[in-house]
């Protein structure tokens, strides 16, 4: 039986955007109370839900996907948008998104034009060729205002920003000056890095203060290479480094060196041109040794790179990196180094969390201890026991779950129930504003702890089954391993992580958390060795890692 305009669930869409530019577009909340009172005149007064995206590009259509997930789940029988640029302005996207709510049975309205199926193409392609065109205007404006040399960025480190003016920073701008000398003096980065640090010189993030940026406590190597790279610090300006892809996508391009704007004298230099010819002269020559021996330790190589994002630091947690054994004219074994030791270096009395030990582990020898580990895994009767035993505590906690789900659904259920019938009684005046939304204020609390603790209810569930399924995807990858030897993916598949200890490190909170007896853990407090997390909490079993 088909509803009537009363009984449809009706969806208001509202959009404002910065990539209106300029048109004279009423402001969100305006354009949400127009189409309240075009669905109230219209019937439409089962409206289940307003969506107001403000400050939404037109252009991305990913704003839709739960609308496309409750259409698909015959929540929505209506939407109403206040024309076809509110629904967005990327034509292929557009006819996808129109064509997929017709397949669900939703009907379309805009209240200022006429929803035509056949018509909305033409509609789109004006929608988009506007989208076009106000981008090259704003990419001709950028590229005006790059080559009359206004600053359309944050000031760099050694400078402030002062209006459209780069102002030299006299404290941060000393530190920019020793960083160029101390390399024209043959110092390494890593090493001018860790003589900051030690100094207690703030990072250029700590200089900026941004409260609501990322900020690195130490400086490290790349923080010396950009700084050192940097020919603003001469004095030039240097502008148009990327551009969008383009104007439907917000992923950028770096742009060839040939199309920057440069502009010589640009601000008051902090370095003059002969140190700043100087180091870079340096730096190309020690380029050139280090491509000559193949220098420098490879951070990824494609080749047996088994163990990247598996293997971590026990001291400091942090993920361990494959490093080339060659170095200069020397040749080492190729082996697996701790990153924060690398970016670091050793521990210094600066600050205490500081560098890191190398927690160096070779990977013919790695290779050999995941296998040791692997046999014993398969060869220990234990093991299966162990399985089995949570396999049946699983099915017992699903059970309780299952009935904890369904009472915070129906109590979800109950809530938006009320949460409806108080919107009627709103729209059909028979109560007041300011009760309206003290009620709804109470309802949205608790529909929002319901779901939180529904959601976390649900994750359990589907642990306990992500868990019930891996049995048989463990003891697989043994078999595999077994058979064909180490591969990325199965290894993957078996461990979540390996943990790489020195002698007198590990803690007594790690013995907990790796569920060591007091066995394992004596012998790797003293030794050193591996602590393996497997996928699934089986006891975990070490080895010294030296063999």
């Amino acid at each position: 039986m088909k509803k009537s305009n009363e009984e449809k669930n009706t969806v208001i869409y509202a959009r404002e955007s910065r990539d209106d530019y300029g048109e004279n577009y009423e402001r969100i909340e305006t354009q949400r109370d127009l189409l309240i009172k075009y669905c109230k005149g219209h019937g439409y007064t089962n409206i289940v839900d307003i969506i107001m995206d403000d400050d939404k590009s037109g252009t991305d259509f990913s704003r839709f996907d739960d609308i496309k997930e409750r259409a698909k789940n015959k929540e929505i029988d209506v939407i109403v948008f206040k024309n076809s640029a509110r629904l967005g302005r990327n034509q292929k996207e557009a006819l996808d998104f129109v064509e997929y709510l017709e397949e669900q049975g939703v009907e379309i309205i805009f209240e200022d034009e006429q929803y035509n199926e056949e018509m909305f193409g033409l509609y789109a392609w004006f929608n988009e060729r506007r989208a076009r065109d106000d981008s090259k205007n704003i990419r001709r404006n950028l590229k005006h205002k790059i080559e009359e040399g206004e600053l359309l960025v944050k000031a760099i480190y050694g400078y402030n920003k002062d209006g459209k003016k780069l102002i030299i920073n006299e404290e941060t701008a000393s530190t920019v000056k020793e960083i160029f000398e101390l390399y024209s003096k043959d110092w390494g980065y890593q090493k001018i890095a860790t003589y900051l640090n030690k100094k207690g010189i703030p990072t250029p993030s700590q200089s900026r203060n941004f409260t609501n940026a990322k900020q690195t406590a130490n400086w490290k190597a790349q923080h010396i290479v950009r700084i050192l790279d940097d020919r603003r610090y001469i004095g030039d300006y240097v502008g148009g480094h990327t551009e969008k892809v383009s104007f439907k996508s917000k992923k950028t391009r770096v742009k060839d060196k040939s199309e920057w704007t440069i502009i010589e004298k640009h601000h008051e230099p902090i370095i003059d041109k002969e140190l700043f010819k100087k180091v870079q002269k340096i730096r190309k020559k020690r380029k050139k040794e280090s491509d000559k021996y193949n220098n420098g330790f490879k951070f990824v190589d494609v080749e047996n790179n088994l163990y990247s994002g598996l293997l971590y630091c026990g001291r400091c947690g942090t993920a361990m990196y494959k490093r080339k054994g060659t170095s200069g004219t020397r040749k080492r074994p190729d082996s697996y180094l701790c990153k924060k030791y690398s970016n670091e270096g050793t521990i210094k009395d600066i600050r205490p969390d500081y560098g890191c030990k190398p927690h160096r582990i070779r990977i013919e020898y790695l290779d050999q201890i995941v296998n040791a580990y692997i046999d014993n895994l398969i060869s220990n009767p234990e093991f299966k026991d162990f399985v089995m035993n949570n396999v049946k505590a699983i099915n017992t906690n699903k059970v309780t779950l299952e009935k904890d789900i369904n009472k915070h659904k129906q109590m979800i259920e109950k809530l938006e129930k009320q949460f409806k019938q108080v919107y009627e009684d709103k729209l059909n005046e028979l109560i007041p504003e300011f009760i309206y939304k003290d009620k709804k204020q109470e309802l949205e609390k608790k529909l929002k702890n319901e779901k939180e603790k529904l959601e976390e209810i649900e994750n359990k569930f589907n642990t306990l089954n992500k868990l019930e399924d891996k049995e048989d995807l463990i003891f697989k990858a043994i078999n595999d391993i077994k058979k064909n030897g180490l591969t990325k993916e199965e290894l993957s598949r078996l461990f979540d992580k390996i943990v790489v200890f020195d002698p007198k490190e590990i803690t007594k909170e790690q013995k907990e958390e790796y569920n060591l007896n007091d066995e394992m853990y004596k012998e790797l407090y003293e030794n050193g060795g591996l602590a393996f997390h497997l996928k699934f909490m089986y006891p975990q079993t070490i080895t010294n890692r030296w063999m």
